[in-house]
C-alpha cells in the first residue's frame, strides 16, 4: 500500500500540543476498501482518503513522529509505501523505518464533522493564489496582537480564517494535485468545508476565528 504524498503535510494538522483524545496523532485507519488518513487540532479536520483492500487496522501516529519518519524513508513517486501488519513500516527511497503508534481509546466524530449542512452550495477557489494570500497574511500580520487572519468570500458569507490555516489547507491541496477547491459555508459562525474529489480525496474543515 502507498500512503500519498500529501500525508507530510497532513501531519500539521495535529495538535502537538494537546493531551486531549491524542490529538497529536494523525489516524490512519483501512476498512471496506478504502484508506483515510486524519488529522485535527480541534479548531480544525483533514482527512484524505483513498482506495485500497485489505484488512481493517486503525492506527494513531503521534505526527512528531510519522514526520520524522516520512522524512528519513523518503518518497517515491507513487508516495510512500508502507506496510501495515500490526506495525506501520514505511519503505522509502532512502531507508526502511517503523513508525510508532498508539491505541486511539477515544477520537472525535470526525464522520459527523465532515458533513456539510444538507443543500450547501460550493464555491470554486483557486489554491495558490489562496496560499500566496495566506502566506503574505501571516507575513505581514507576524508579531500582531492577534493570528494573523485572512477573510474569504463563500457562498456570498465573509468568513475570517486563521491564515496558518488556509495556507496549511492549500499545500495540502496542492500535495494532492489539486489547484481548486470546493468551499461551503453558511453564515459567518459556521465551519467552511472544502473538498476535492479524485484519486486521493480531500476533506477540510475550518472553523472561523471569533471576533477580536
Amino acid at each position: 500500500m502507498y500512503l500519498p504524498k500529501a500525508i507530510v503535510a497532513l501531519a500539521k494538522w495535529a495538535d502537538n500540543e494537546s493531551s486531549r483524545y491524542a490529538l497529536g496523532c494523525v489516524r490512519l485507519k483501512r476498512a471496506n476498501g478504502t484508506v483515510f488518513a486524519e488529522a485535527t487540532d480541534g479548531r480544525r479536520l483533514g482527512r484524505l482518503t483513498w482506495e485500497f483492500p485489505g484488512d481493517e487496522r486503525e492506527y494513531g501516529l503521534p505526527a512528531k513522529s510519522l514526520s520524522k519518519a516520512l522524512r528519513a524513508a523518503g518518497t517515491t513517486s507513487g508516495g510512500y509505501p508502507v506496510g501495515l501488519n500490526g506495525t506501520v513500516t514505511l519503505f522509502g527511497r532512502n531507508t526502511l523505518t517503523t513508525v510508532p503508534h498508539e491505541e486511539l481509546e477515544r477520537w472525535p466524530k470526525t464522520e459527523d464533522v465532515l458533513q456539510p449542512a444538507a443543500g450547501a452550495g460550493w464555491w470554486p477557489i483557486a489554491t495558490r493564489p489562496l496560499r500566496d494570500e495566506a502566506r503574505k497574511a501571516l507575513k505581514d500580520q507576524a508579531g500582531g496582537p492577534n493570528k494573523p487572519a485572512l477573510v474569504l468570500e463563500i457562498c456570498g458569507a465573509s468568513m475570517r480564517l486563521d491564515a496558518r490555516f488556509v495556507r496549511d489547507m492549500c499545500e495540502t491541496a496542492i500535495q494532492c494535485g489539486y489547484e481548486r477547491v470546493d468551499a461551503t459555508a453558511t453564515n459567518k459562525q459556521s465551519a467552511v468545508h472544502f473538498c476535492a474529489d479524485g484519486e486521493v480525496k480531500l476533506e477540510c474543515v475550518i472553523m472561523p476565528l471569533v471576533a477580536d
